[in-house]
């Protein structure tokens, strides 16, 4: 089977990018798939390692119109049995490309992404115009999505949202990478990894942190990520007088090795597709604080591997990172219970289920 994959590019750090180079390194190395990824404007090597029988080819191409006469060229040459779109400039006309691939849309975002997006800026001028617009290009995405031979996406919840359409599933996010080292849980220190943007909500993390730090004085919290919000995260933490406690760090390319020094992960997103972070956190065996936001969480953690607190409520979120805090035992549980649970979400036991699709869709 020849599987093409469609993507901006593989340069940045984000969650797209490294799980779409897990399932594709799979797809290569484990099956006899023929697996392409075409990139709309490569922009330098991929930032997560990608297998060498994943074959690239980058279009160079910036405008739609170019990149959709290049795209239709590319897949009549290369004519794939399954082309993928991850949500792309390629959306809207992709099921229009007469290359006679099924179309297969996988959704690395919850249907309402956006709103959620806005609804989380805190400095923002007519919110209930831009609120507007995010709704419309909403209801824009519902037209495209029944176009799709089949639309995947990450959680149950999310299927449910879209109103479980007849062309609709869902597969999981498969953990990008292993641990054979875990965290003693005995370090001081709390991670969180993600963009510093409103969606991600490290906003909320800093409050919440900054509301018990005065009673935890050696404890740290460190953030890896970069984005619009950095210089309201350093207003925070200047307004909490934590600068001694909080740092931000550019995104980390081996951050495996820097959850395995922390003893807590935590999740403070406002909105999130999956949450893949979380499968990361708990490969390194760490217990997990996550805000129970409307869609992942609730589908990865149990009681028995971390603590899900109501959506945004930063005064229960600073109390359960500091029931953790308190409680080197109940850490080291959760995070043994977590290091365990987590296999579920390995590639191996994720990628059938995507094969299993694949298989489907050629054969009709």
């Amino acid at each position: 089977m020849k599987i093409a994959y469609c993507i901006i590019s593989l340069h940045q750090s984000g969650g797209t990018e490294r799980v779409l180079t897990t399932k594709m390194n799979f797809l290569a190395d484990h099956t006899e798939c023929s697996v392409y990824v075409i990139l709309q404007d490569e922009q330098g090597e991929p930032f997560f390692q990608l297998s060498p029988k994943v074959r690239r080819i980058s279009l160079r191409v910036k405008g739609k119109r170019d990149y959709r006469v290049a795209l239709e060229q590319t897949l009549i040459s290369l004519r794939p049995d399954v082309t993928i779109c991850v949500g792309g400039a390629e959306l809207s006309f992709i099921n229009d490309l007469k290359d006679g691939s099924k179309k297969v849309l996988e959704f690395h975002y919850t249907k309402n992404f956006l709103v959620n997006f806005v609804k989380g800026i805190r400095r923002i001028r007519f919110k209930s115009l831009h609120l507007l617009k995010v709704w419309l290009i909403q209801k824009r995405l519902a037209y495209y999505v029944k176009k799709f031979d089949l639309v995947v996406g990450l959680t149950a919840r999310d299927v449910q949202l879209w109103g479980s359409p007849a062309n609709m599933t869902y597969v999981y996010n498969p953990l990008s990478f292993r641990s054979n080292v875990k965290s003693t849980t005995q370090n001081k220190e709390i991670i969180s990894v993600g963009s510093f943007t409103p969606a991600k909500g490290m906003d909320l993390l800093v409050e919440a942190f900054g509301r018990i730090a005065p009673r935890y004085p050696d404890w740290k919290l460190s953030l890896y990520g970069s984005g619009q919000d950095y210089n309201l995260l350093n207003e925070l933490i200047a307004q909490y007088h934590i600068e001694s406690q909080v740092s931000l760090h550019e995104p980390e390319r081996n951050i495996g090795e820097k959850m395995v020094e922390s003893s807590i992960y935590a999740f403070p997103s406002r909105s999130d597709g999956f949450g893949l972070v979380l499968t990361e956190a708990m490969e390194c065996g760490l217990p997990c604080v996550a805000f129970d936001c409307e869609c992942g969480p609730r589908e990865i953690l149990s009681k028995d591997t971390g603590i899900l607190v109501p959506p945004q409520d930063v005064d229960e979120f600073g109390q359960a990172l500091a029931r953790l805090m308190d409680s080197e035992e109940l850490r080291r549980q959760m995070g043994y219970a977590a290091s365990k649970e987590v296999v579920r979400f390995y590639v191996e036991n994720i990628m059938p289920r995507w094969i299993e699709l694949f298989n489907q869709l050629v054969e009709k």
